[in-house]
């Protein structure tokens, strides 16, 4: 059994496309404030977030978010220039990883500042595969390879998809810290009726899965002192990465964390 400590802070950064920019801002606040972070976990868009951070934990993310364009990123992996399908899995997962190396500034575990472990899901076996050691890449791949939108990454004898599948706000890869920060951007159920079309309610079914799976695997907090934020809004749908929307949200993160002062 893994001991934790009362005086260490663990932060959670949970999946949801182009959501999160809010962790951004949440972190932004706790470089403000001078909290110092023990351990990350993170899957999908957490991961690449938490990774950037860890990597570098004075990072300035305004000015990283005003670099970024994932836009251009899935179109170039979904479509070439005459706007057919892309190359093969091999070429598309080059360009997302020449991509993630521009703004993740380290190739192993080793040389983070702070200890990150994120998560990718084993479509086949339904399986959680947690990262921690070793080379970075591809894993961090994995992890944000949603499903329709990326494609499944080959990783020794298994296929790899988003790891928010089986565990969206992976409270349960925090070891060591007994208060969390958990920034959750899992977007709100919209509400299904007789009007709601059919992609509606694979949303609202996918939102629901991960929100159980997170949930069952949460039970360890208990003894935990957990400081939860949760962007509560449905302005910002989750593959919308136009850049219009990453202030906001940064804004958004920033002033919820600190709102949060007190209890940190």
């Amino acid at each position: 059994m893994i001991m934790f400590n009362k005086n260490k802070i663990g932060l959670v950064l949970g999946g949801g496309g182009a959501r999160g920019f809010f962790h951004m801002g949440v972190i932004k606040g706790l470089q403000e404030m001078g909290i110092k972070i023990n351990e990350i976990s993170g899957t999908s868009i957490g991961a690449i977030v938490g990774l950037m951070y860890a990597a570098n934990p004075k990072i300035d993310f305004e000015k990283e978010a005003s670099e970024l364009n994932f836009s251009k990123l899935i179109q170039s992996i979904i479509f070439d220039k005459t706007l057919r399908p892309a190359g093969t899995s091999l070429d598309r997962e080059a360009i997302l990883e020449k991509f993630l190396k521009n703004y993740i500034k380290a190739d192993h575990f080793d040389d983070l500042k702070i200890k990150m472990r994120f998560n990718a899901t084993d479509i086949n076996n339904n399986e959680e595969i947690i990262f921690e050691k070793g080379k970075i890449f591809p894993g961090v791949m994995a992890s944000i390879s949603i499903p329709g939108v990326f494609p499944p990454l080959k990783y020794h004898d298994k296929f790899l998809v988003d790891g928010g599948v089986v565990n969206n706000v992976p409270t349960s890869l925090i070891e060591k810290s007994g208060k969390i920060i958990i920034s959750d951007i899992t977007k709100p159920i919209k509400k299904i009726n007789e009007k709601s079309t059919v992609v509606d309610v694979l949303h609202a079914t996918i939102i629901a899965m991960q929100q159980s799976n997170s949930l069952e695997r949460a039970k360890h907090l208990k003894n935990k002192k957990i400081i939860y934020l949760n962007s509560i809004e449905n302005k910002a749908f989750v593959l919308d990465f136009r850049k219009k929307n990453y202030q906001y949200l940064i804004d958004l993160g920033y002033k919820m964390i600190m709102e949060r002062k007190e209890q940190l």
